[in-house]
C-alpha cells in the first residue's frame, strides 16, 4: 500500500489494475490468471495469497472499488472495477518502459501481453524501451574487462540488444548467413574488420554505427531488411566493405 501512496505500483499490484479494466471482476479469477499455467503466470507467476493482497491494497488506495454481486451459484460475491484514479495510473504504467536489464524477462513482457490484450499498439512502445536502455547497454559492452562478471554483463547486454532489435523488425525470422555451405569470396579490397556499438532503426532505412579501433568509428546505412537478417546489434562482429575508386592515404609529419 505504501508504494501506491507513492505512486508507485508494484508489478503484481499494477498486472491486476490491468487485468480488472479488461473485464476480469473477481478475485480467483484474477489470481488463476497468475497460476503457472494462466496467461500471466506464462510469464510472472504469484501465488493466491500475493494477489489478494495486492487487490485490497488497490482498493486501499482508491484505485478499484468493490459492488456486492451474485456469484453463478447465488453464493455473494465481490465485483471488482477500476475508478478513474486507477485508470489514470494504469494508462501510465503501461506506457513507461522498463528501466533495467533485469526488468526486460516479466514486467517488459507483462507489459506486452496486457498492452496486446488490450489492442494498443506495440511498435512505438517497444522503440521506447530500446531507447531507454541504450545508455546502460553502450556502458556495459564498453567494458572489456575479461572478469567473469564482465563478460556475462556483456553478453547479456548483446542478448537483450538482438531481442529488442528482433522484436522491433519484421516477422519473418533472420536469415542465419553461417548455415549456407558456400564461402562467398568478395573482390572488395577495402574490407575492415569492426564491432557494432549502435544500431537506429528508421521506417525503412538503419544507421549502424561501427567501431574499428577503440575512438575510431565509421557509420553505415543499409536497410532495416538488411539489419533484421543480420542480427547486428552492439557487439556483432561485422566486416565493413568500403567501396571505393580511390583510397587516399595522410601522415603527419610533425
Amino acid at each position: 500500500m505504501e508504494s501506491i501512496q507513492n505512486n508507485q505500483l508494484s508489478l503484481v499490484e499494477a498486472t491486476c489494475l490491468a487485468l480488472i479494466s479488461q473485464g476480469s471482476t473477481h478475485g480467483y479469477d484474477i489470481a488463476k490468471r497468475f497460476h503457472p499455467n494462466g496467461d500471466i503466470g506464462e510469464v510472472f507467476t504469484q501465488t493466491n495469497p500475493v494477489v489478494y493482497r495486492a487487490l485490497k491494497s488497490l482498493e486501499a488506495a482508491q484505485l478499484v472499488k468493490s459492488t456486492d454481486a451474485l456469484g453463478v451459484r447465488k453464493q455473494l460475491k465481490f465485483a471488482l472495477s477500476m475508478t478513474g484514479e486507477g485508470d489514470r495510473m494504469l494508462k501510465s504504467w503501461l506506457n513507461a518502459p522498463a528501466t533495467h536489464i533485469r526488468d526486460l524477462r516479466t514486467e517488459f513482457l507483462v507489459k506486452l501481453h496486457l498492452r496486446e490484450l488490450a489492442g494498443m499498439k506495440q511498435q512505438k512502445f517497444i522503440a521506447m524501451q530500446r531507447d531507454a536502455l541504450d545508455t546502460v547497454l553502450a556502458r556495459l559492452l564498453a567494458n572489456s574487462s575479461r572478469s567473469a562478471v564482465a563478460i556475462w554483463r556483456r553478453e547479456q547486454a548483446r542478448a537483450v540488444a538482438r531481442f529488442l532489435d528482433e522484436l522491433a523488425g519484421e516477422e519473418s525470422p533472420p536469415v542465419n548467413n553461417a548455415d549456407r555451405e558456400d564461402n562467398l569470396q568478395l573482390s572488395a579490397r577495402n574490407q575492415l574488420r569492426a564491432k557494432v556499438i549502435s544500431v537506429k532503426h528508421g521506417g525503412v532505412l538503419s544507421t549502424v554505427k561501427l567501431e574499428l579501433d577503440p575512438g575510431q568509428t565509421m557509420t553505415a546505412t543499409i536497410t532495416r531488411e538488411a539489419t533484421n537478417a543480420l542480427a547486428l546489434a552492439p557487439g556483432t562482429e561485422v566486416l565493413g566493405l568500403c567501396k571505393a575508386t580511390d583510397v587516399l592515404v595522410a601522415r603527419s609529419l610533425s
